[in-house]
């Protein structure tokens, strides 16, 4: 995720350059932020990140979706465009085929993770977002 915000921060300052190439930009904002992203990697870090989500208080959909990111390390689009037909509660396994490399993919799913899709898939059912 760190590498796609830097090369979502770099294609704004390149709009950012050429806007004001072009007369239509008079600054460049994003020069403000370099440095400012940096990956969380020391496990006292981490551990403070996870417990943050504890206490999120918007959608059920995206507190779900911050608990299940770091148990699943998908890449975002797989992990936004996954369908319950590739959910396997039983066997606690999710199979799919990877758009990006068109291969498939078994991933085993931490009873956490199972918890957390088992709550979307109760939330869906009754018809709550």
């Amino acid at each position: 995720m760190i590498e796609t915000a830097h090369r979502a921060l770099g294609i704004c300052g390149q709009v950012l350059r050429y806007g004001i190439a072009t007369g239509r930009a008079a600054n460049n904002p994003t020069r403000a932020l370099h440095g400012a992203l940096q990956a969380v990697t020391a496990p006292v870090r981490i551990g403070e990140l996870l417990r943050s989500f504890d206490g999120y208080e918007g959608s059920l959909i995206t507190r779900c979706a911050l608990e299940l990111a770091p148990l699943v390390f998908a890449r975002p689009e797989e992990f936004r465009t996954a369908k319950w037909e590739d959910i396997d509660f039983e066997t606690q396994e999710r199979r799919f085929t990877a758009s990006k490399t068109k291969t498939p993919h078994i991933v085993p799913l931490a009873t956490q993770a199972v918890s957390v899709l088992r709550d979307i898939s109760r939330h869906e059912t009754h018809g709550y977002r």
